[in-house]
């Protein structure tokens, strides 16, 4: 089992409706209408991100440091992991998305 764990921070959106989590590492974001729901969707999107990575690309890069994202960041950094079976390889629930290159 591999386990990835990266630094994403979360935002609230500006109208109050709801909260956005972005991996800048990754260049991807999802947002939840709870922090609670934010993150695990952050969780969810971060597995598969990792699996797709690994099947395609057979490479993930390393996290940038939760204390550098920390200075950086004027709001709340939140540490997101994602474990992964085997090799990457997707199973059956992940093979319903498709990804267009």
């Amino acid at each position: 089992m591999q386990q990835f764990v990266f630094p994403a921070v979360l935002y609230k959106d500006s109208e109050g409706r709801g909260y956005t989590i972005v991996f800048h590492d990754l260049n991807i974001c999802t947002e939840g209408s709870s922090v609670e729901d934010a993150f695990l969707r952050a969780k969810d999107f971060l597995e598969v991100y990792c699996r797709c990575a690994l099947e395609y690309n057979g490479v993930i890069d390393d996290a940038t440091k939760f204390e550098d994202v920390m200075q950086e960041s004027k709001n709340i950094v939140l540490l997101v992991d994602a474990e992964i079976d085997g090799k990457g390889k997707m199973g059956v629930a992940s093979e319903q998305f498709s990804l267009d290159i």
